[in-house]
């Protein structure tokens, strides 16, 4: 079988090749800025995904077969194709692009409309000013990334706001489980999704991301489990082998198979959810399961409406005696047992259920989520509104000119001036301006991330949890 080759010279829009000579003449070189510029899901954005993307992509220099291939192809769309200038960049920058690309640190929540990367050539060069702009289309897919980490970001601060209402010990890192990989629209997004969601959590059923993060965020084998774990769980196949008949042998079965481990999840609405509850939380199986020899059992629910469904199975596990403890705040903790909702998960369904748990006096640590569409792909590149723009060019006598767009049917989209960048002041706030017009008091929160093919100043992956977990409580206690 033969192995897909990327052929990266590729990876713009078409209308990009054609650009070269629509630029003033004497052009030298570009500023190019990212912002996510909406404000109508989030008003700030979890930045992450340019390292990974950087290194997976561009850490490696072009080659003189995807140059020929890439003037091959485009000649069949009917692009206009600089060979000369990809030539350049073969000989005379081995193979690299010599490009500089700031941005602020990976795991910072920023708020929208701030620049959060620039990019630009290292040193003017008239003749290929033109790869500034061609990146664009590779870099503007850090949207997903950044998207994915926001709304996992935005999940985890709602878990904990009440978290600390109902627990004695707000823990909420295993309460979101990431069930994307099978909805993702690629093998790569999956990947790329999965390690956003983890930025934030630490449990995952997207396997697929953990050689991505090993690869492109620093972590050696030997730290890989404390990226993410996952438990045995059942699925409907599993159960049903069984026959209807047969599902009570099934748990027993899952029970015994899986003695001595510290969870594990069965899924309950195969045929009758409310029946499943009631087998599990009486006679034998709720001996086994509330002794010690055997793990906390997870059951999952998966269909019908969540809010009816989970009070109903709170009804018989009530009428069942399940054993719980209150903790010190009232809220009464389940000792042995779980519940598991996977099935159309978003904030307002988790938020509905918590509201239950909360109002029934159950601390909310007796939940787990699972969400798969709406992590994962229920987003574009308009949920944060990303837009990527050229601010100012430079002319081969040192000057330079601010360009920039304002559209009168849409005031929303107009673009930034100048030499912007982003800086934090000294009350911590993140202001975007000209990077001549930072004060002195001001430090520049955009770093050099990429630079001639080589990735700059790399962080590893718990680094960056360990920030986003900075910023999660500095909104928690704003």
């Amino acid at each position: 079988m033969k192995t897909k080759e990327i052929n990266r010279i590729l990876l713009a829009d078409g209308y990009k090749y054609s650009h070269p000579p629509q630029y003033p003449i004497r052009t030298v070189n570009q500023y190019d800025y990212v912002e996510a510029r909406s404000l109508k899901l989030y008003n700030k954005t979890l930045v992450h995904g340019y390292q990974g993307m950087m290194k997976e992509y561009f850490t490696t220099p072009i080659s003189k077969r995807e140059i020929d291939e890439a003037e091959l192809i485009t000649k069949l769309q009917g692009i206009d194709f600089d060979r000369t200038g990809w030539d350049i960049i073969l000989n005379e920058y081995d193979g690299y692009l010599p490009i500089t690309i700031k941005a602020v640190k990976e795991g910072t929540l920023l708020p929208n409309q701030n620049v959060m990367c620039t990019i630009e050539l290292t040193e003017d060069d008239a003749r290929i000013f033109w790869v500034v702009s061609w990146l664009e289309t590779f870099l503007m897919k850090v949207w997903y990334p950044c998207s994915v980490g926001t709304r996992a970001f935005f999940v985890k601060m709602m878990l904990m706001e009440m978290a600390k209402i109902t627990s004695d010990t707000p823990f909420v890192d295993y309460q979101y489980v990431n069930f994307g990989d099978r909805g993702s629209s690629s093998v790569e997004s999956a990947e790329i999704g999965g390690t956003a969601h983890l930025t934030c959590f630490s449990v995952s059923d997207n396997t697929n991301c953990l050689k991505y993060i090993m690869n492109n965020y620093n972590v050696p084998l030997s730290e890989g489990m404390n990226i993410t774990s996952t438990i045995d769980a059942s699925e409907h196949s599993t159960v049903t082998s069984w026959g209807k008949d047969g599902e009570p042998d099934f748990v027993m079965n899952f029970l015994e198979i899986n003695k001595n481990k510290r969870f594990i999840a069965c899924v309950g609405d195969s045929y009758d959810i409310y029946n499943f509850t009631n087998f599990v939380t009486t006679g034998e199986f709720k001996e086994k399961i509330e002794s010690e020899e055997y793990p906390t059992f997870i059951i999952r629910p998966d269909s019908g409406n969540a809010v009816e469904v989970i009070e109903r199975m709170l009804d018989i596990m009530e009428r069942n005696g399940v054993n719980y403890t209150f903790n010190s705040k009232g809220y009464k903790v389940f000792n042995k047992m779980r519940l598991l909702w996977g099935d159309g998960i978003n904030m307002e369904t988790m938020r509905d259920i918590l509201s239950i748990l909360i109002l029934r006096k159950y601390s909310t640590e007796n939940m787990v989520f699972g969400s798969g569409g709406w992590l994962m792909q229920e987003i574009s590149r308009d949920s944060l509104g990303f837009a990527a723009k050229c601010s100012e060019i430079t002319f081969d006598d040192g000057s330079t000119r601010e360009i920039y767009k304002e559209p009168i049917t849409a005031p929303n989209k107009k673009s930034k001036k100048g030499r912007v960048t982003t800086y934090i002041n000294n009350e911590g706030d993140f202001v975007t301006c000209i990077i001549d017009d930072i004060p002195e008091d001001g430090v520049n929160a955009l770093h050099i991330i990429f630079q001639n093919g080589k990735m700059i100043d790399e962080e590893d992956f718990f680094t960056i949890r360990k920030r986003v977990n900075e910023f999660l409580e500095l909104e928690l206690n704003s």
